[in-house]
């Protein structure tokens, strides 16, 4: 069985308590889990995957290090619309990281405070052996419904991730979680692994429509994860 975490934020260290508290949690689950990436999956015995929607700077200064010392591996999610220049180096890490989480994505906001991973902070993170970077859709917009911008969020995510790394992303997470049969084909035609949210753990080996559990700043405590009644098994 697989159980797939989902850390989806933007910013870890408003509150110091709550980054300490989730890298505690994080070395928790390192020692009471094998924790794997897509590729280095196996059909034996119960795994654990950890996945990072956004890349966002303040998951490169406080996260990316940690998993790095830790030999932590995870899987993180690049929306490629709001990937700023290389400019965003020249500015002061606290104006970066000053953004609130609601307000990150509007285009005022992360045009000027580039609170996401520039290009080479998106090219360091590649070269490491713990992340493997994987496309959040362009803009992360809804794929229900056969929507006009389908292929935008599918297919350009895919080739500007590709184009900044040298290196065609793995997976796809399908924004918010949601995903059609349309939208479904698409990604699996275009990526070996594609990942949805659900409060379902994984039993079968599986390639496409993996589910994540979505993992909240309150849950950071070591749990029973593959004995819990909570979640559903599929």
């Amino acid at each position: 069985m697989l159980i797939v975490l989902a850390f989806r934020q933007v910013f870890f260290s408003h509150s110091r308590s709550q980054l300490d508290r989730l890298k505690n949690y994080l070395r928790l689950l390192k020692q009471n889990f094998a924790i794997t990436l897509p590729k280095e999956r196996t059909s034996k015995g119960h795994s654990l995957m950890l996945t990072f929607d956004f890349a966002s700077f303040d998951f490169y200064t406080n996260i990316f290090p940690f998993l790095e010392e830790q030999k932590i591996p995870a899987v993180v999610g690049v929306a490629s619309r709001y990937i700023p220049s290389n400019a965003a180096q020249d500015l002061h890490p606290s104006h970066r990281l000053k953004p609130s989480e609601t307000l990150a994505f509007q285009d005022e906001i992360f045009s000027n405070y580039m609170p996401f991973c520039c290009q080479n902070e998106l090219i360091e993170m590649a070269k490491s052996p713990y992340i493997q970077l994987a496309s959040s859709g362009f803009a992360i917009r809804n794929l229900m419904n056969n929507p006009p911008y389908l292929t935008t969020e599918i297919l350009l995510s895919r080739h500007h991730i590709e184009t900044i790394t040298g290196a065609k992303p793995l997976a796809f997470l399908f924004p918010f979680g949601k995903s059609d049969p349309t939208s479904r084909k698409l990604a699996a035609d275009h990526y070996p692994y594609s990942f949805l949210l659900g409060n379902t753990i994984n039993r079968k080996l599986k390639t496409h429509n993996i589910y994540r559990l979505d993992i909240k700043p309150m849950q950071y405590l070591c749990p029973s994860l593959f004995q819990s009644s909570r979640y559903l098994k599929n």
